[in-house]
């Protein structure tokens, strides 16, 4: 018994430490879902006493100042600003060819050109993002599918921005210590939308959460921030006790009004079970957990292979947009973690208040620890 409120009483500890750290009241974060996430539901999260993570890793810099203002002219805490690295490898254009020219008959039915041009596509600057990070004066930057590299850490250093790395696997998260990390976004298999290796091989980013916090934790001697399948007031307290600093909330609001996700994804989420996910790089060209559909079915049997990111993503972007017009679930990327149908129907604020209070109740000791549920 000395034993496990010893543990608690640390674990209690790490979290206020984190939160004193980024001069939060809760450690609880928004997910930087894009396409998902909005200015509003970053916002709630700060509003409730959190840190909200605005997704800028596809806007351009002038998108990134203006989705700052939006938060600020709702909330005056702190909130973050997560940005996407460049990736080393551009994927395969000889096998976009031959997905585009597998797709040719579908895009001709949604009324779509059955040809796509890959030389118009174009991605931000990130030269430019991380100026416009800079500009915007943020307290803290998340980073998705790598580390800042050493020229761009010391520049959000030298301007007191708090940095939060993110990794799959034992190995990236020591990455991220040796990139200088102020803390480490821990992303377990159950986690919905792409999966954020960098080092990886994309199936050996598949750890459990649980498995990753024990690693983690006698490897790295950071704050963890645990992400993947945390809906619950119960799974948020466990996820302290299991070593995390904070924990780390998206697919729990996502179907929140304060969400831009399109409504067919909301409906299909209340309608969803704890089967209904699946690992895919079929629709974005990452490995990311969504929503089952029978897109990634006729792709799998029909032997096309993925072309990789970004030329997949880039390939199925307006297919996507045409499949949410028509209302056509069977079409539709769903980036959607386990457990998609908790909390489906709530405000955004709503979620973070019954979570926030669990987690202030634990750190103010008047939790027994995880076996307590609202």
């Amino acid at each position: 018994m000395q034993a496990q409120e010893g543990m608690i009483r640390a674990a209690a500890e790490r979290a206020r430490r984190f939160c004193e750290r980024l001069e939060i009241e809760i450690p609880l974060l928004s997910a930087p879902m894009s396409g998902v996430s909005t200015p509003e539901l970053a916002a709630a999260f700060s509003c409730a006493g959190g840190l909200g993570v605005l997704a800028a890793d596809l806007l351009e810099p002038e998108d990134i100042e203006r989705e700052v203002r939006r938060v600020r002219a709702i909330t005056d805490r702190p909130f973050a600003v997560n940005l996407r690295i460049p990736p080393r490898d551009r994927g395969d254009r000889a096998q976009a060819l031959k997905v585009i020219y597998a797709l040719g008959e579908l895009r001709r039915e949604l009324g779509l050109p059955e040809q796509v041009d890959l030389d118009a596509f174009r991605e931000p600057d990130f030269d430019r993002q991380l100026e416009a990070l800079l500009d915007c004066g943020v307290r803290a930057a998340c980073c998705s599918f790598g580390g800042y590299r050493e020229a761009y850490e010391e520049r959000l250093h030298a301007a007191g921005v708090f940095i939060l790395g993110a990794a799959t696997t034992l190995r990236e998260a020591k990455v991220q210590r040796s990139a200088r990390a102020d803390a480490v976004i821990l992303q377990g298999a159950e986690a919905g939308g792409p999966r954020l290796y960098f080092e990886s091989e994309p199936q050996e980013s598949s750890v459990g959460l649980s498995v990753l916090l024990a690693g983690a934790g006698r490897a790295v001697n950071l704050p963890l921030v645990a992400s993947g399948g945390i809906s619950t007031p119960a799974g948020a307290v466990a996820a302290l006790v299991a070593g995390a600093s904070a924990v780390m909330v998206g697919t729990a609001v996502a179907c929140s009004p304060e969400s831009a996700a399109p409504d067919l994804m909301k409906r299909s989420m209340i309608a969803a079970s704890d089967t209904a996910t699946c690992l895919s790089d079929q629709l974005s060209g990452r490995l990311e957990r969504v929503m089952k559909n029978g897109l990634i079915e006729a792709l799998k049997r029909a032997g096309v292979a993925s072309s990789g990111y970004p030329w997949q993503r880039f390939i199925m972007h307006d297919l996507m947009e045409r499949a949410a017009q028509l209302g056509r679930a069977d079409l539709l990327r769903m980036p959607v973690g386990q457990g998609a149908d908790v909390f489906c129907c709530r405000k955004a604020l709503e979620t973070v208040r019954i979570l926030g209070q669990a987690l202030r109740e634990f750190m103010s000791g008047q939790s027994a620890g995880p076996a307590k549920e609202q």
